[in-house]
């Protein structure tokens, strides 16, 4: 058969639904391949699941029926899909000994890069290709993250929080793109993270650490199976005081797996709850960061996010040529958010205060004429989802091709509560805001309490075929149909009532050639669609700015985002003794490698833009804009030595001549209004250039291991600096080292360096108002969010 001879491009794990910015939704796996390698997992039996490529790796499919049983996510298909995927094994992710999936990602991910907005490393805004999946709130997000085919962007702003995944519980993370199939929201890409269950691992560990900031960190995961039974749990937990002030860490999680496996199919319940507390520092003027970079910038900013997420999914398979698959999950995400901020009002005499808006913005001064004024912005947001997938997968010969398809159904309706008030305060030295005064209620001056419900309705209906032409050339078509309806609900009056509803039917398509047994080619044309979400769409006037996430003021229309990409590449791998016969004896194992171009452009980009109303701001669409560039990767593994290289160059910029505030920026003056006239060619800002990442562990005896990554970057634009005026931030390099020692077949103890050469990186800026706070002598408008700093940790590992 055609099939037998084939080799299987790309690992992908997709959940194919409805996404979109209110639902969270469920979708198949695409198992991605590249060609053959020789096997280094169990074989699968009745009893085990189908064994998977490590990262970098992939699978020869044979002409054995592909078992029924889902390995973590919903269904495993094999396609030829012609475009980039990255994925990492569970030991690959253990390698780094991260307690965050995002650090893991970062280390090893080609492209993948943290800005370190919040001043949190729990609160990490991902970068891929110049698309990001932020926890911050009013960041508009490129990425589409699922977590066992569910969804996981928040649904009030499709925000993502990655301190809600269990890192300890992954079984497998890919990075994918060019595929439209995820739905809603992955314009960039989408990241996908397959849960581990009791038939895909077994025994039990537990693992506890300490070290700098006071970090103390524990997980624990154990899975058995009796039978056609089995089960899994992991919890973990941490806590630190942080490498900033007023940014310390509180991190409790669980995910518990139960499973029934039979002949022709196979059923899991599991569950993910969370509840975690955080402090942020984010952006400090440098001027202060020079003094102590520990500095943090108007405080209290805090965070409580609770979560519970249920998920049942089972297929079966009646024949050797079908499939079938469902799935039926509910989402429970609540955040409560205080932030300390600035603030435009001030004395004005008479014992009032004003804002800066006119006479009628006037409160009375509850302070006695204090003289640097703040604001305490509290925010409550209550989100649940509840939603479902129909699927059917078809594998056979057709008029002598082998060919599969898979199509399906989805349905999520979400629903989210979200109110907000301000209260009024004094910055004190220490530049807390404290001694608040009452809630602040002017709708004058557009700062007043606000309670909004919204909800959607999602629908997508998805099909993706793979037809082997001949036993090297393989074509892929497909197709997505979205329908996102959202409305909102205005609880204190009818300014913020509206509703729209978003269409659009997404392509797919591409070809994969086999030019050597283990040299294969890929070029690939898709397009995505992201439909504003109820924050954008309730703070998308700029004649009535509102606080980000904060106060919502208006709620007038806002185009959905439309993203064409389109990549091309190499990918394969060779036996190094293959080709280097000297070198047999040292390099015993196997390169895996990859180079591609990409190039996606966005129509009617949305941002988020600042006002001359301090901290206020607006979403807009920003014209088209693009991001194109090169991704390369090479890596090494046999049964000592695991190592990886690669490089990725991002040029992100603007295509359209718009005009976008940027108040704070020091020659905004010059074009009138507090704005900036963007040119095409101009870069975006936050995204940095080049990526180059490089990494290895080695068993230099049985119980003895070392290992160590470095991680460069150059620095991106500021925020507000969309003109590039002011010079880029610095580069940086961050060097992790490692070390393990197998006291006992139960007992390891291990040490780590993190930031050996103490480098303070500055992956994220923007400029500010220096007067904001009057008793500070500063005049340098840019603040900065510095990374940590050198970090030691020892711990100890038990496993049975």
């Amino acid at each position: 058969m055609v099939l037998d001879r084939r080799i299987s491009f790309i690992a992908l794990s997709v959940a194919l639904a409805p996404g979109g910015a209110l639902a969270q939704t469920s979708l198949p796996t695409i198992e991605v391949g590249g060609a053959p390698l020789r096997s280094t997992a169990r074989p699968a039996t009745a009893q085990t699941a189908p064994s998977r490529p490590a990262a970098g790796q992939s699978t020869r499919v044979s002409s054995a029926p592909i078992s029924a049983t889902p390995a973590a996510s919903p269904v495993v298909i094999k396609y030829a899909v012609p475009a980039a995927t990255y994925t990492l094994s569970s030991k690959e992710l253990a390698q780094t000994r991260q307690f965050d999936v995002s650090g893991a990602l970062q280390r090893q991910a080609p492209g993948v890069i943290i800005s370190d907005v919040a001043g949190n490393p729990f609160q990490p805004q991902i970068d891929f290709r110049g698309f990001v999946a932020s926890p911050i709130s009013g960041t508009p997000q490129g990425l589409a993250v699922y977590q066992n085919g569910i969804r996981v962007n928040e649904a009030w702003g499709d925000a993502v929080n990655w301190d809600l995944i269990p890192n300890i519980a992954i079984d497998r993370l890919t990075v994918v793109t060019g595929n439209p199939l995820f739905g809603l929201n992955a314009i960039g890409g989408a990241v996908t993270v397959d849960m581990k269950n009791g038939f895909t691992y077994q025994g039990f560990e537990l693992d506890a650490r300490t070290g700098s900031w006071a970090r103390r960190q524990a997980s624990m995961q154990y899975g058995v199976q009796k039978g056609a039974f089995a089960s899994y749990l992991a919890m973990e937990a941490a806590g630190d005081n942080g490498y900033r002030h007023f940014s310390g860490s509180h991190v409790k999680r669980l995910y518990g797996d139960v499973g029934y496996r039979g002949e022709s199919g196979e059923i899991h319940a599991n569950v993910t709850v969370a509840q975690n507390r955080f402090g942020a520092s984010g952006p400090a003027p440098v001027e202060l960061t020079n003094i102590d970079p520990g500095a943090a910038y108007t405080t209290p900013q805090t965070y409580k996010n609770t979560l519970a997420m249920y998920d049942i999914n089972g297929n079966i398979a009646p024949n050797e040529h079908w499939k079938l698959f469902g799935d039926v999950h509910f989402r429970a995400f609540d955040q409560a958010r205080v932030d300390g901020n600035t603030t435009e009002f001030n004395s004005c005499g008479e014992a009032t205060l004003c804002n800066g808006e006119g006479e009628d913005t006037r409160l009375p001064d509850y302070f006695g004429g204090a003289a640097s004024l703040g604001v305490i912005d509290n925010t409550w947001t209550r989100s649940r989802t509840i939603g479902g997938t129909v699927q059917a997968t078809n594998d056979d010969i057709y008029f002598g091709f082998h060919n599969k398809i898979t199509f399906g159904v989805s349905y999520d309706h979400g629903w989210t509560a979200f109110s907000a008030n301000e209260t009024l305060g004094v910055i004190q030295p220490n530049l807390v805001v404290g001694i608040t005064g009452p809630v602040v209620e002017e709708p004058g001056s557009s700062i007043s309490s606000v309670s909004v419900r919204a909800s959607n309705d999602y629908l997508g209906v998805y099909a993706l075929d793979t037809l082997d032409i001949t036993d090297k050339l393989s074509a892929t078509a497909g197709a997505r149909f979205n329908r996102a309806g959202i409305s909102l609900y205005d609880m204190r009056g009818t300014q913020i009532n509206g509703s729209g509803v978003y269409t659009r039917i997404n392509p797919v398509a591409g070809l994969t050639y086999k030019i050597l047994p283990n040299v294969s080619a890929y070029a690939s044309y898709s397009e995505a669609n992201r439909a504003p979400t109820p924050l954008e769409l309730a703070c998308a006037d700029p004649n009535r700015p509102c606080l980000i996430d904060n106060f919502l003021v208006a709620d007038p229309p806002l185009k959905q985002v439309v993203s064409h990409t389109i990549e091309t590449g190499l990918r394969g791998n060779v036996a190094l003794p293959a080709i280097i016969p000297w070198a047999a004896d040292y390099l015993p194992g196997e390169l895996t490698w990859s180079a591609g171009l990409y190039r996606t452009y966005n129509f009617n980009d949305i941002l988020s833009v600042p006002t001359q109303v301090g901290g206020r701001g607006y979403f807009t669409n920003a014209g088209t804009t693009l991001r194109q560039g090169v991704e390369a990767s090479l890596r090494y593994a046999d049964e000592r030595l695991s190592a990886w290289l690669s490089y990725t160059l991002t040029d992100a910029t603007f295509q359209s001549t718009i005009l976008l505030g940027a108040p704070n920026n020091p020659l905004a003056a010059a074009f009138g209004n507090g704005s900036v006239m963007i040119t095409p060619g101009a870069n975006m800002s936050s995204i940095p250039r080049h990526r180059l990442k490089a990494g290895a562990d080695y068993a230099v005896t049985p119980q003895w291991r070392i290992g160590g990554d470095v991680v460069y970057s150059t620095g991106g634009w500021l925020r507000e600096d969309e003109i590039n005026a002011f010079g880029t931030l610095s580069p940086y390099a961050l060097i992790n080292l490692r070390t393990s020692w197998q006291a006992t077949p139960n007992l390891q103890f291990y040490g780590l360096i993190e930031n050996v050469a103490n480098v303070r990186s500055r992956s994220f800026g923007v400029f500010y108002d220096t007067a904001a706070i009057s008793f500070l002598p500063l005049s340098n408008p840019k603040m900065v969010s510095l990374g940590p700093p050198l970090g030691l940790f020892g711990g100890v590992k038990i496993s049975f």
